[in-house]
């Protein structure tokens, strides 16, 4: 398709066509190479500190507790069942008989202090009897049996429980207390300062092919590639500098000719070898030739950066 291109353009006048765009030099319509990949973002300065909150607006009061329902009235308690009658205590064991009081024997010699044994149990004291000599101390008679025990009385039968009384109605809930108006927000606070913008290595730099199309690698801050003529390349950058008082630093390949390479930045035409293009904050030209004779060449592999 034809390109049908403006009769009286300006500077840097942009044309596009079939998916292509052309940039007006002066002197000439120069196609546009697209940029690749954005470089990175420098770091973001600190936030300022926040304002202070406004103070919370008063709590509406709390609305009226609805009246509690009656309780209603407790069943009457069965009555308690009779008590079994006691049962009879069983007879009393007769009551052995006493020993004979035997004879008192000789005083022996006392010896030593013997344990104290444990009280034995006292037995029924026997009828007075004669004052006899006083024998040796008889055995004690054995206790006897206690009757049984009788049989405990039944137990009543337990009285029947009175029923539950219904419960009273729930009283109406009181209706909910009015809402509080709002507090008025807190004014805002001032804008922190603006941290220090992140520092760059390089303002700009940029890796491209420029041996027939010529294409970007990699780059930063370039956003595209100019392809002027024959080893004359124009380097477009996204953000301008601050002056055009930069330095660009370059390096070149081979050809694929295996021919060496020199580049330079050259404003002027003379001799055929300069740019034609004076640098500006936002962009530069540079030019490679061959390193036997100085002819102009593409150079296969251009590497470019630039510091300020």
């Amino acid at each position: 398709m034809a390109l049908n291109f403006p009769n009286s353009p300006s500077l840097n006048d942009i044309y596009e066509a079939n998916g292509t765009k052309w940039q007006w030099d002066g002197s000439s319509w120069v196609r546009i190479v697209s940029a690749g990949n954005q470089g990175f973002q420098g770091v973001q300065g600190a936030v300022g500190a926040q304002g202070a909150v406004g103070a919370q607006g008063d709590v509406g009061a709390q609305g009226a507790q609805g009246a509690q329902g009656a309780v209603g009235a407790q069943g009457a308690v069965g009555a308690q069942g009779a008590v079994g009658a006691q049962g009879d205590v069983g007879a009393q064991g007769a009551q052995g008989a006493v020993g004979a009081q035997g004879d008192v024997g000789a005083q022996g010699d006392v010896g030593a202090q013997g344990d104290v044994g444990a009280q034995g149990d006292v037995g029924a004291q026997g009828a007075v009897g004669a004052q006899g000599a006083v024998g040796a101390q008889g055995a004690v008679g054995a206790q006897g049996d206690v009757g049984a025990q009788g049989a405990a009385g039944a137990q009543g039968n337990q009285g029947y429980q009175g029923r539950q009384g219904s419960p009273g109605a729930q009283g109406t809930p009181g209706s909910p207390g009015a809402q509080g108006a709002q507090g008025n927000q807190g004014r805002q606070g001032a804008p922190g300062t603006q941290g220090s913008s992140g520092t760059e290595v390089v303002r700009a730099w940029v890796n491209f092919n420029g041996d027939g199309t010529v294409a970007i690698r990699a780059n930063y801050n370039v956003n595209s590639i100019s392809d002027r003529a024959t080893g004359k390349y124009q380097v477009n950058m996204s953000n301008a500098l601050s002056d055009a008082n930069y330095a660009v630093v370059h390096m070149t390949s081979p050809s694929t000719n295996n021919d060496p390479n020199h580049a330079c930045l050259h404003k002027y035409d003379g001799g055929g070898l300069g740019t034609g293009v004076t640098p500006t904050t936002s962009l530069f030209a540079v030019a490679t030739t061959r390193g036997q004779d100085g002819a102009a060449q593409d150079a296969r592999d251009v590497l470019l950066a630039v510091f300020r």
